[in-house]
């Protein structure tokens, strides 16, 4: 089996890949069990790579499945200093933008109370 080093995408799939329990047992030459914490169990064979998993047989823009990642993990294909650091910059851009996001609704709260304020003195004005 190769020992290459392969980044996946900081994805949906690779954080549960890395989140989730799952056992991964080498059953032969690039090929494994990988069985989750459901207790579903699919084989993996890294050479394709492929996977047994519904995810990876049926959606056909899956190029790697959790469990391909995860096993990647496992036999040390993937860098995880390289993988921390991709997590804690996404981790980092989503506290930004999340300031971003509470600064613009004070500033459209700020708005609102001003046109408010401004309707109420246009009614002041009408009930004149």
């Amino acid at each position: 089996m190769s020992s290459e080093s392969v980044q996946p995408e900081v994805d949906a799939r690779t954080l549960r890949a890395a989140r989730e329990h799952m056992t991964v047992i080498e059953e032969g030459d690039a090929l494994f069990e990988v069985t989750t914490q459901s207790g579903s169990a699919y084989t993996v064979d890294l050479r394709e790579p492929a996977c047994s998993c519904p995810d990876f047989q049926y959606r056909e823009e899956v190029k790697e499945c959790k469990h391909v990642r995860r096993v990647r993990i496992e036999v040390g294909q993937v860098d995880i200093d390289a993988l921390s650091e991709s997590l804690s910059e996404q981790a980092n851009d989503i506290q930004q933008d999340a300031a971003e996001l509470i600064q613009a609704a004070d500033e459209l709260g700020e708005t609102a109370t001003k046109l408010e304020d401004a309707v109420e003195r246009l009614r002041e004005v009408a009930e004149r």
